[in-house]
C-alpha cells in the first residue's frame, strides 16, 4: 500500500496539474455546443467557465500545505499523485478517501454530482471486480494501465452509460417498429485489428464538456453491438456535447448569490459519429452478460459510496447552515425552532452512523479492493434521498420572511424613514442587515434557487432513485438469520436457503503491482 504520509511539495516528484495546466488541458478543440451555437472555448463561455474554475481551484489547492493532504497521496515510488485513483486495500484507505470525497464536496455544498474525483471510482470499481471481468473479456487487463495513465495524467474524468429519452432508445420489444438501423442509441458500427468504431447518442453526460476524458458503457443493450465499456479522450473527433440551458447566474455578484454566481457542472447529451477507439481504450466489447444491473451493481460500488459519502457532506453543511439561521434570526428560544433544526441534526447523524458503519464493514472485492459495504451504502443512500425534500423544506421554512425579502446592497445603502436607510431596519442584535441579507442569499441559493432544483433532481435520479434502491436492498440483504429466528420461536421447520450476494474472501493482494499497470493488454 502506497503511504498517505506527506513531503514537501516542491522537494518531490509528482504527476499533479496546476489550475493554468488544467485549463489549458481542456482547449483542445472540443466540439461543444450552447444553444445551437458551437463553443469556441470552454474556459471562456459562461455556461461552462463558472464549474471549471471551481474544479481549477481544486488542482491548485493539490499543491497547498494543507489541502495536499486530503487530495494527493505518496506513491510506492515517491511520486506525489492525486488520491482520486487511490486504490483502497485497507479500511484507512477508506477513511483517507471519504476525507477527500468532502473536502471536494464542501466547495460546492455539494452540487458537483461529479467532481473533479468522482467518476474516477468507477475504473477503481471495475479493477475491484478485474476477475470477472476477466472470465469474459480479453481486453479486461487494459484497466490496471489505464488507472494508472489517469493517476499520472491528474486527469478529470466524465462518464456517459445512460441512452436518452425517446423512442429510438427502446429496445426493440417495446418498440417492435424500431428496428437497429433507426435505433439512436449508441454502438459499435464497425470493428477492425485496430479498435472499434461508434455512433449514435448517449446520455446524460455530466460535467463531460468541462473533463479530460469520458467512459463510456452501456447499462441495458438489446444488441451486442450495442454492448461496450470504453474510454475516450473528450477532444476525439466525432465526439459532440450539447449542453442543457444553465441553471446558475453567470454575472451576478458573490452578495447577491454565494453560490450560484460560481458556476455549476453541465449536463450534455453525447453524441458520437464514427468515433474510433483503439484496442488499449477497450474493457468489453459486445459481452452483454457484464450489462444490467446485476453486474453494474457489483463493480459500481466505490462509485455508489462516493455519492453517498458528498451526500454526508451536505448533510453536515445542512445542519450548519441551521444554527447559523437561528443565531441570525435569534431563534434559539422558540421550540418549534429547536425541534426543526433537531430533525437536520438526526438526519445529519443517522447519515454520518451509517458512513462509518459502512467503512467498519467494508471487505475485499473478488479483485482485492477494500469495498464499502454495500447494504449500508444503499440503505444510507435511500435514507437519504427520501428525507432530503423534508431537510431543505425545514431550512426554508425557519428562514421566515427572510428568504422572501432578500435585498441587493444598494437597496439597503438607499434611505427609507426617519432618514435611516433601509439596513438599519433590519439590522439583528448579533448580526448587520448586510450579513443577514448574506444569510438569506446562501439559502435561497442552496434550498429555494434554480440551481438547487437542479441539484435536488440530480440527487434523485442519480445512480439509481429511491424505489430502485429498496429494490437492491431487497434483494441483496442477507436477512436468513433473523428470518430463521422469527421460524424456530414459533416452531417452524428452516426455511428454503435464499441467494444474496455473497460474501468474498480476501485473496492475495499482490494480485496487482505497479508493473503490471503500465502497459495496454493489447
Amino acid at each position: 500500500m502506497a503511504t498517505i504520509e506527506q513531503k514537501p511539495v516542491d522537494t518531490e516528484k509528482h504527476y499533479l496539474k496546476t489550475a493554468e495546466e488544467y485549463l489549458k488541458s481542456l482547449q483542445d478543440g472540443r466540439e461543444v455546443y450552447y444553444k445551437g451555437e458551437r463553443v469556441d472555448d470552454v474556459t471562456d463561455h459562461f455556461a461552462t467557465s463558472g464549474g471549471i474554475r471551481e474544479i481549477a481551484e481544486l488542482y491548485d489547492l493539490q499543491f497547498d500545505e494543507e489541502a495536499r493532504n486530503a487530495l494527493t497521496y505518496v506513491r510506492d515510488d515517491g511520486a506525489r499523485v492525486t488520491a482520486s485513483y487511490l486504490i483502497p486495500r485497507t479500511k484507512d484507505d477508506l477513511r483517507f478517501r471519504r476525507e477527500g470525497i468532502k473536502f471536494v464536496a464542501r466547495r460546492t455544498w455539494g452540487t458537483h454530482g461529479r467532481g473533479i474525483d468522482m467518476i474516477a471510482t468507477l475504473p477503481i470499481g471495475m479493477l475491484s471486480e478485474l476477475p470477472a471481468f476477466k472470465r469474459e473479456c480479453e481486453d479486461a487487463e487494459n484497466i490496471k494501465w489505464y488507472i494508472k495513465y489517469c493517476e499520472e495524467n491528474n486527469i478529470h474524468l466524465g462518464e456517459t452509460i445512460v441512452d436518452p429519452q425517446g423512442y429510438r432508445s427502446r429496445a426493440s420489444g417495446t418498440a417492435p417498429d424500431v428496428q437497429p438501423p433507426d435505433r439512436a442509441t449508441a454502438r459499435i458500427v464497425k470493428e477492425n485489428d485496430k479498435g472499434i468504431w461508434i455512433s449514435g447518442v448517449k446520455g446524460v453526460g455530466t460535467a463531460v464538456p468541462q473533463a479530460n476524458e469520458i467512459i463510456l458503457g452501456s447499462f441495458f443493450p438489446p444488441l451486442d453491438e450495442e454492448s461496450f465499456w470504453v474510454f475516450a479522450p473528450i477532444s476525439s473527433p466525432g465526439l459532440k456535447m450539447f449542453c442543457r440551458e444553465v441553471v446558475h447566474r453567470p454575472g451576478s455578484t458573490w452578495y447577491d448569490h454565494p453560490l450560484t454566481s460560481k458556476g455549476e457542472e453541465i449536463e450534455s447529451i453525447v453524441a458520437f459519429d464514427n468515433l474510433f477507439i483503439p484496442n488499449e481504450r477497450i474493457i468489453a466489447r459486445k459481452k452483454r452478460a457484464l450489462h444490467g444491473v446485476n453486474f453494474y451493481n457489483v463493480w459500481a460500488r466505490h462509485e455508489h459510496w462516493y455519492t453517498f459519502v458528498r451526500i454526508v457532506a451536505k448533510a453536515e453543511l445542512y445542519a450548519g447552515l441551521a444554527q447559523l439561521i437561528v443565531d441570525t434570526l435569534e431563534l434559539s428560544e422558540v421550540a418549534v425552532v429547536r425541534q426543526r433544526v433537531a430533525e437536520i441534526i438526526e438526519y445529519c447523524q443517522i447519515l454520518q452512523g451509517m458512513q462509518y458503519a459502512a467503512e467498519e464493514l467494508a471487505d475485499f472485492s473478488e479483485g482485492g479492493v477494500m469495498t464499502p459495504d454495500v447494504n449500508v451504502v444503499t440503505a444510507g443512500r435511500s435514507y437519504a434521498l427520501e428525507n432530503l425534500p423534508r431537510i431543505l423544506h425545514i431550512l426554508q421554512d425557519i428562514c421566515g420572511q427572510g428568504m422572501i425579502l432578500r435585498w441587493n446592497e444598494a437597496d439597503l445603502e438607499t434611505p427609507a424613514a426617519f432618514g435611516k436607510n433601509l439596513a438599519w431596519f433590519l439590522d439583528t442584535r448579533n448580526m448587520s442587515a448586510r450579513d443577514k441579507n448574506l444569510v438569506m442569499n446562501l439559502v435561497w441559493d442552496v434550498a429555494a434557487s434554480e440551481h438547487a432544483t437542479r441539484s435536488k433532481l440530480f440527487e434523485e435520479s442519480n445512480a439509481l432513485n429511491v424505489p430502485f434502491l429498496k429494490e437492491r436492498l431487497y434483494g441483496e440483504y442477507d436477512r436468513t438469520s433473523f428470518l430463521q429466528d422469527c421460524r424456530h420461536f414459533i416452531g417452524l421447520a428452516d426455511a428454503p436457503e435464499r441467494t444474496f450476494t455473497p460474501k468474498i474472501e480476501a485473496p492475495s493482494l499482490s494480485t496487482y503491482n505497479a508493473e503490471d499497470m503500465t502497459k495496454p493488454a493489447r
